[in-house]
Formats: structure tokens, sequence, C-alpha cells
């Protein structure tokens, strides 16, 4: 399944004993219309509040309905906020994450000194005008396979901290400043704290090239804030 989500009024996207999860709610759609109790696999975690357009998840399922039914059975039983975009049928041994080879998201900065009402749930107002070139060139700094540890949370586990990032880019549309990032994997608020941190070249508190020294000196206490969790959205997996 390929699923869209605002996450606003979610504890994100796995199912939790003391929250409301998009998972939970695939999953109980799932099983009113079919009577089978199943487990979505997804392609990630996104945290609570974070948006996706292009979420993918996998199931095993073994009744008869067909992969345009169950889409249209799902999208009728859930809420507004959740909507499945796709239902395929895969290969055996196909697994949402264990097989994704990259993730792009994408991160909305609305940057106008009003904020536009339009984008509260969906990006981070700064209202200091940013300067989108030294963000540019400090960004320059991320692609390649490094240790990000710095811009890992403090509560997030992980085998290794090395990721692969493989392109990045920023695109202006009027008042919104638009960071696309894609990687083969990203630690627990990396993509968050990556943008706090270019935030922070962009208010000129850091020089671009700190980015550098950041990422050398494996200290998250060197980078940036977390940037708010509504303005994140994951916006595709790659196969």
């Amino acid at each position: 399944m390929t699923i869209a989500y605002d996450g606003s009024d979610y504890h994100g996207w796995q199912v939790q004993p003391n929250g409301i999860t998009v998972q939970a709610r695939i999953e109980d759609a799932f099983c009113k219309f079919s009577g089978a109790t199943v487990s979505l696999q997804g392609s990630g975690r996104t945290d609570a509040g974070v948006h996706a357009w292009g979420q993918v998840a996998s199931l095993a399922y073994n009744g008869s309905l067909p992969v345009e039914r169950i889409q249209a059975a799902l999208n009728s039983l859930l809420p507004e906020d959740i909507s499945v975009r796709r239902v395929e049928d895969t290969a055996p041994g196909f697994h949402a994450r264990k097989s994704a080879r990259a993730k792009t998201y994408l991160y909305i900065i609305d940057n106008g000194r009003v904020a536009n009402p339009f984008l509260r749930r969906y990006a981070w107002h700064i209202r200091q005008p940013l300067n989108l070139s030294a963000m540019i060139r400090a960004a320059e700094f991320l692609p390649g396979c490094q240790d990000f540890i710095s811009f890992k949370a403090a509560d997030g586990e992980t085998r290794t901290s090395r990721r692969t990032i493989i392109q990045v880019r920023w695109r202006q549309r009027g008042s919104s400043l638009c960071f696309f990032i894609k990687g083969d994997g990203f630690l627990k608020n990396m993509v968050r704290i990556i943008v706090g941190t270019l935030v922070d070249c962009g208010r000129g508190r850091n020089s671009p090239s700190v980015m550098a020294e950041i990422i050398a000196g494996r200290d998250r206490a060197a980078a940036g804030i977390t940037a708010p969790a509504r303005g994140l959205i994951l916006r595709s997996v790659d196969y």
C-alpha cells in the first residue's frame, strides 16, 4: 500500500499502547471489511505530527478480494486525514522496510513575515528572513556515506549511525522554502535536526562550512535544534 496522511492528530505511524496511530487506524479498517487481523509493516516510523505522501506498508493477505476492492473499502472506512493511494500485489518476500533502497523527505519552512494560516499544520514558520544561499552551501556537505550521529536524537536506538545521503536540494516557492533530502536511511529525528542546523546558517549564526565540522565532531550538542515535526513529510520510498 502507498499511503498519504496528515500526521497532526496522531502519535506517529507505529502502533502504541497509549495513543492513536496511523498504523492502528488502517489495521482496524482492514479488519472491519475483511474480518482478517493483519499486521502492517511500514517502510519506517514517522514520529508524532509528521506527515506522509508516500508511506509504503506491506501485509500478507490470503483472502479473495482484489486490490481495487481493498483500496476502495479502506478509503471508505478511514478518516479524512488518511488516504490509501495505491494497493498492489507484490512478489513473495517483499517487505516494505527491508526491501526499501532509499527514502525522500521534504521539509517546508514558511519564511513569510506573516504566517500563512493554511500552512500552520505543514510548515515551520520563521519570521526572520533566511539566507537561502547560505543554507544551500551548508547542505552541500551532507551527501555521501558519513557518520550522522551529530543529527541523531538522544533516545534513538540504532546499530550504526552511518548513512548515505544521495541527494539534497532547496527550492523556493513564494515565501516557502522547501528542503528535499534523499538517503538510504535516516536516524531518529535526523532530518529535523539537519533542518534546524541549516536554519542556524540561514540566520547567520553559523557559516555554511560549520556543517562539515559538526559532522566530523560526532557531537549532538554542536548541531542545531530539532525542527518542529509539522514541517516534515515522507515524500516517497524507492524499491
